[in-house]
């Protein structure tokens, strides 16, 4: 019987070879004695790495401009969520003010708080609430890849 090992073909692998400025050289020359490794490794190692993260360096422009967006449009929610409350607060505070005058009044004002309270807590049903921590999660997620 014949030994495995002789009969099988020697298998080469690929080479790449490029040419680098003397400064360049040096600097790769200099990582590989610090790191105690040889230049190719170091080469092969960045080449590697490059390849593993091309895609992302590649679309990091498109990302960081989706983000940007993304941004600017929760800015804007922000803010007409903020003029409204400020708006809807002058109200409430008009209403009170002139129904709290009589006990009565300030009867009816906090019925219709009570009442006005459980039916927006019944409007957001469970699909969008869903859609909201979706939405909330995709704003945390491009917020922290920044």
């Amino acid at each position: 019987m014949e030994d495995p090992k002789m009969t099988e073909k020697p298998q080469y692998k690929p080479r790449v070879e490029t040419k680098l400025s003397r400064e360049d050289f040096k600097r790769v020359d200099d990582l590989a004695k610090e790191d105690g490794v040889t230049k190719a490794e170091v080469v092969r190692e960045a080449v590697l790495w490059y390849l593993a993260h091309r895609d992302e360096i590649r679309n990091e422009p498109r990302d960081s401009m989706i983000t940007g967006s993304i941004e600017a449009m929760t800015n804007r929610v922000c803010a007409m969520l903020a003029r409204q409350g400020r708006l809807i607060g002058t109200l409430f505070e008009l209403t009170y003010a002139n129904m709290a005058a009589t006990k009565e009044g300030k009867a009816a004002f906090e019925a219709a708080l009570t009442s006005a309270k459980q039916k927006m807590a019944k409007a957001v049903d469970k699909d969008e609430r869903e859609l909201v921590d979706a939405m909330r999660k995709t704003v945390a997620v491009a917020q922290a890849a920044k």
